[in-house]
């Protein structure tokens, strides 16, 4: 039986980032970009319809910020995985990511060594 593909979805508001962080999931077997998003309220709307397996969410974003928007994503989908970036993290992060439901919160600049270790697959039960 083939492996369903782990379905991500990336949210941060620099392109090059998302580009960046897109074409370095494209190299992992078994991980599809679902799409990018360049803000929590978009995200939001989309996993209302789509609902990914993974979320890569910067947690600075332009209006609703990232835990903001993690909880919004949460109370849709309780099962939902949020890995929080940000070029930063602080301890006062870390707490807030940790009270917003993200599972782990990432220096950007670490996040590519981290992609590889990511072997979640959640049943898809929404």
């Amino acid at each position: 039986m083939k492996k369903q593909k782990l379905r991500v979805l990336i949210v941060d508001d620099h392109l090059m980032w998302r580009k960046t962080l897109k074409l370095s999931f494209s190299a992992l077997p078994n991980v599809e970009v679902i799409d990018m998003m360049t803000d929590g309220y978009r995200a939001v709307a989309f996993c209302k319809q789509v609902h990914p397996d993974l979320i890569v969410l910067d947690i600075n974003l332009p209006g609703m910020d990232g835990f903001k928007t993690a909880q919004e994503l949460l109370k849709d989908d309780p099962g939902l995985w949020i890995i929080g970036v940000t070029a930063d993290v602080t301890s006062n992060a870390a707490q807030l990511a940790k009270e917003s439901g993200i599972k782990a919160i990432i220096p950007k600049d670490m996040l590519l060594d981290y992609l590889p270790s990511v072997k979640y697959y959640r049943t898809r039960t929404v």
